[in-house]
């Protein structure tokens, strides 16, 4: 028997053990990947948006053109089958700060009351495309 030792109780550690370290990294990692997730998506819907938003606008000022058109008996000949792009020097309106943009306009006369206008817009990157439409009397 030992005499004059002192046995010693184990205190409490204080801070954090090493599985407990592991396992927080691991569930910050998981919240970490889904928000890089979710940022991309977001990113890919805002592009998407804007390109969607300016492609709307396009087609808009092309019908705004089409109804500027004081000549009933020559709008299909003029609109019908036009292509346009930021290249295209004629284009109305001008399409010159849109690089990737194409604008098709395409015009049926239904009969001699009236005249329908077709408008769609591509953008090329993301794939998205508006079409619009008009009926335009005879005048």
């Amino acid at each position: 028997m030992l005499t004059g030792t002192v046995a010693r109780v184990p205190t409490r550690r204080s801070g954090m053990t090493l599985i407990e370290v592991i396992i927080a990294v691991m569930i910050l990692s998981g919240v970490l990947i889904g928000l890089s997730n979710f940022t991309r998506r977001f990113q890919h819907l805002t592009n998407n948006h804007d390109a969607l938003a300016t492609a709307s606008e396009l087609a808009t000022a092309r019908l705004e053109a089409v109804k500027l058109h004081r000549t009933y008996s020559t709008l299909v000949s003029t609109f019908n089958g036009t292509t346009e792009t930021s290249a295209t020097s004629t284009a109305n309106p001008s399409m010159s700060g849109f690089p990737d943009y194409t604008r098709t306009t395409s015009a049926v006369a239904v009969d001699s009351a009236y005249a329908a206008k077709y408008v769609t817009v591509s953008h090329t990157p993301t794939g998205t495309s508006v079409s619009k439409s008009l009926v335009i009397a005879a005048f």
